[in-house]
């Protein structure tokens, strides 16, 4: 007992030692009041306490010790004239003693009262309390920076980007409002900011357009990767896409992404000539009739390849001869990669076969026993390459195609391609039966430009000429003889200079060149026998003269291929599309209408 008595008595001990070095040190906080505050609190006897020290002076002591002792309601009787700071330290302290007894409700609302805002933020985002986060956010001004940025954190994290935005707006960071719309795929905010601040344009559309390849709307994501300035990332996608769809056969995919890119190396020919690059413009172009060419192959050997593989064809047998000689003089130099030419050889032997073509066919079948033919094929390919030796020896007469410009009878194996024999012109073909068009392409004189040319053609043909100086039938009487003839005493250069008489001129010439005719002639010219292929700049028109105006023909304004007018009507009526690139019916009216 007597070691506990003198153990207990340490205490007062120690008590008596501090406050004798108080004395010495002739500290202000030796009053008797503040000593004997002290000793009641030492005793445990708080009020008492508080009350001396508050008579003393010193409030801040009796509410550090209620705070202490956790009796903050006790604390609160000392704040009235206490020091601000210290009013907010007392509030905090509450507020950390109710947050580490569980009560995150109540150390919120107490966090708030002490302005410590990013405390109350940081407890109502671990509670996933979004009501309480949008009060606390509406509560702050612009200054709170990162209070703010935590608020939008924590409403990303919760999936509420739209408090996250009012977060970001208050803070004026519009950066981080256009990456909160990105990564929350809210594109259409997105666009809408972007119509104001335009230096957006490239951080909104670049993943916009990314995100549209990743969901295969490919179309799309061409044009937003145009508007984020980044062509050539549009092109690597094509790129891709292209050969994907050749390494899986997908022969019509891989032409509409060749046309695609094709179209895609215009426009970066046109952005070269604005720069003034012509050796980029070149190249460019170089690529844009590269690609234009193998669009055509894939989409004239997808109907081949099926035509081989699938027992049913949609395509009437002069439609797939036509066909396979338009692919044998196309493919005369190099075999893109995933056309078989077998599949060329054996359908043009076939169809040739049959329709009385027998020297094409015979052509055909001995190319096939230079190649490696499918055991499916051989023994077809064997019998008829012995039967067709007891056949004539020529071809049909009405199977040969005409040349428009020069009237020249061509083969069917024409060793120079796919242009005459004589006048070297290119046949144009339609593009579904792949029959040669009567057209005769021509080309403005020097001085009148692309669209003054269409001008031209537009306007309504001039009258003719039947002025009274024409002496017409002449009646002369010899006796018993009467006879009349027809005299035309005025001939101008006008009635002269036609397009028949400008057609004859090819065979002063050592290469093929197109007709050239002057504004007199494109006035005269009616417009229903006229087709205009507009393509993009820096490439010029095309124009075309129609022999046989009977023969009615339409042309896509998108890719610019030359339909009979049925055919491509049955396609809008099937496929709501043109055929080659794959353009909607309603976009192809509403350029029209434009």
């Amino acid at each position: 007992q007597w070691y506990q008595r003198r153990v207990r008595e340490l205490r007062y001990l120690e008590f008596i030692a501090q406050i004798e070095e108080r004395k010495q040190s002739k500290a202000a906080e030796t009053t008797n009041n503040l000593i004997l505050a002290d000793y009641y609190a030492f005793k445990g006897e708080f009020q008492e306490a508080a009350k001396m020290y508050k008579k003393s002076g010193n409030e801040d002591k009796a509410m550090a010790m209620f705070s202490d002792l956790r009796q903050f309601e006790n604390a609160k009787d000392f704040l009235t004239s206490s020091d601000p700071k210290n009013i907010k330290g007392l509030i905090k302290r509450h507020a950390e003693w109710c947050k580490s007894t569980n009560d995150p409700g109540s150390a919120i609302d107490l966090y708030m009262a002490a302005s410590a805002f990013a405390e109350a933020i940081e407890i109502a985002g671990k509670q996933k309390w979004t009501d309480k986060l949008v009060e606390i956010m509406r509560q702050l001004d612009k200054s709170y920076v990162e209070e703010l940025r935590g608020c939008a954190g924590y409403f990303k994290e919760l999936g509420k980007y739209e408090y996250a935005a009012e977060s970001y707006q208050k803070l004026g960071e519009l950066n981080s409002l256009v990456e909160l719309h990105i990564e929350s795929q809210q594109w259409q905010e997105a666009f809408t900011l972007c119509e104001d601040h335009p230096e957006f344009k490239e951080s909104v559309y670049l993943p916009y357009a990314n995100f549209l390849a990743e969901n295969d709307k490919f179309d799309e994501a061409q044009e937003a990767y145009y508007i984020a300035g980044k062509p050539t990332e549009a092109v690597k996608v094509l790129e891709k896409l292209t050969h994907n769809a050749v390494a899986e056969r997908r022969f019509d995919d891989a032409s509409y992404y060749f046309w695609k890119l094709s179209m895609a190396y215009l426009k970066l020919a046109n952005q070269s000539q604005t720069r003034g690059s012509e050796e980029e413009v070149n190249q460019y172009l170089d690529k844009f009739q590269d690609y234009q060419h193998r669009a055509e192959i894939y989409y004239v050997y997808q109907t081949l390849h099926r035509y081989t593989e699938e027992p049913f064809t949609s395509h009437l047998p002069e439609a797939l001869f036509n066909m396979a000689r338009f692919l044998l003089h196309n493919l005369s130099q190099e075999i893109p990669y995933g056309i078989s030419k077998v599949s060329i050889l054996y359908a043009l032997a076939k169809q040739s076969k049959n329709m009385g073509a027998y020297k094409m066919a015979r052509h055909a079948f001995d190319k096939l026993q230079q190649l490696v033919i499918p055991r499916r094929f051989q023994q077809a390919i064997d019998l008829s390459s012995i039967t067709i030796r007891s056949k004539p020896f020529q071809d049909k007469d009405e199977l040969l195609p005409m040349c428009s410009k020069c009237s020249t009878t061509n083969p069917l194996l024409n060793q120079m391609g796919n242009q005459c024999i004589n006048c070297q012109q290119p046949f144009v073909h339609s593009f579904y039966a792949f029959e040669v068009l009567p057209l005769v392409e021509f080309i403005p004189e020097n001085g009148i430009s692309d669209t003054e040319a269409v001008k031209l053609i537009n306007q309504d043909p001039p009258a003719s000429n039947n002025s009274n100086n024409n002496k017409g039938w002449q009646e002369t009487n010899q006796g018993d003889v009467q006879t009349m003839s027809f005299e035309n005493t005025t001939t101008s250069r006008y009635d002269e200079d036609t397009f028949e008489t400008r057609l004859q001129n090819w065979e002063s010439m050592t290469s093929y060149q197109p007709v050239e005719v002057g504004s007199e002639i494109l006035k005269r010219m009616p417009r229903s026998e006229v087709v205009v292929l507009k393509w993009g700049s820096p490439l010029r028109y095309q124009f075309y003269k129609n022999l046989m105006p009977d023969i009615i023909l339409d042309t896509c304004d998108s890719c610019n291929r030359i339909f009979y007018a049925d055919d491509l009507e049955l396609q809008y009526l099937q496929k709501q599309a043109c055929p080659f690139c794959r353009k909607s019916v309603d976009k192809t009216e509403q350029n029209e209408e434009e």
